[in-house]
């Protein structure tokens, strides 16, 4: 009898670690098929931002609304630092010394 059970704890084991991989590959696929949809989504905003359809300003201020900081940060790298009507704070010659370049890894 506990020859039998250890079989059923085997095989147990063995059909968990096959649902676990299937769910893996599910999970996969659904993150590629959003990363796809959300791509498309963005080359839809950029050509509507050239066409002038949608004004720079009006994406950042959606993003803003929407997004974490660091996600509205990258969302608006190339935008956001060009707006005329976005407030920057003056920066000192020492403090733009100790700045990384956007973009520049740290620690290299």
């Amino acid at each position: 009898m506990s020859n039998e059970i250890e079989k059923l704890r085997a095989r147990e084991a063995q059909i968990k670690r096959r649902i676990a991989e299937i769910q893996s590959r599910q999970k996969s696929e659904e993150r590629k098929q959003r990363n796809a949809r959300l791509i498309r989504w963005g080359i839809v905003v950029e050509a509507m931002m050239r066409g002038g359809k949608i004004e720079a300003a009006e994406w950042v201020d959606a993003c803003r609304e929407v997004l974490s900081a660091r996600d509205f940060e990258m969302a608006t790298a190339e935008i956001h630092s060009s707006l005329p009507n976005e407030a920057h704070l003056p920066v000192s010659p020492a403090e733009k010394q100790c700045a990384p370049v956007p973009g520049e890894n740290v620690n290299s």
